[in-house]
């Protein structure tokens, strides 16, 4: 049975801290490089970060236009119009009237504290539950092989004491 991701040493510490950095950052999408630096202080440590998003894709999803580029669902569901530099929502019309270098200032909103909330207690539950699932899983094994070693015992028997 492989391991699942939510059992593996403080997954789900860096999935909850994956959700609230990610959540608040003004960036919606970054290079794991980056999301390393912020998160955890060490732009080293990307290809742990990378592991964690790729494999939470309940939480977080690579960017379909930037090749290393991953961002939290959750905000991509919203649409790009915080504009960084004001530090405030454009109207529709606004971000139309922007430039093509003034849109490189724009990202999407970023997610309110009841929903950081929500995000982080998903992840609590399907840690609990894929832990849940790994004891229930491990209970059999024991069952299971004085099973088998009775059946080949038994078999064995059979066959040589005729």
């Amino acid at each position: 049975m492989t391991e699942m991701p939510y059992l593996k040493q403080n997954r789900l510490a860096d999935v909850i801290a994956a959700i609230q950095f990610m959540s608040q950052n003004v960036r919606s999408s970054q290079p794991c490089e980056k999301w390393a630096d912020y998160i955890s202080g060490d732009k080293t440590k990307a290809d742990h970060w990378r592991e964690v998003f790729d494999e939470h894709p309940e939480f977080f999803r690579k960017s379909p236009d930037n090749v290393d580029h991953y961002a939290l669902i959750w905000r991509r569901a919203s649409p790009r119009l915080f504009y960084r530099k004001e530090d405030r929502l454009l109207t529709k019309p606004e971000y139309d009237q922007l430039s093509a270098e003034e849109r490189t200032f724009v990202s999407r909103v970023r997610v309110p504290d009841a929903e950081i909330k929500t995000l982080i207690d998903i992840a609590i539950e399907l840690h609990a539950k894929a832990r849940e699932q790994h004891t229930d899983w491990r209970w059999w094994v024991p069952t299971v092989a004085s099973f088998v070693g009775s059946l080949v015992a038994v078999l064995l028997g059979v066959a040589f004491g005729k």
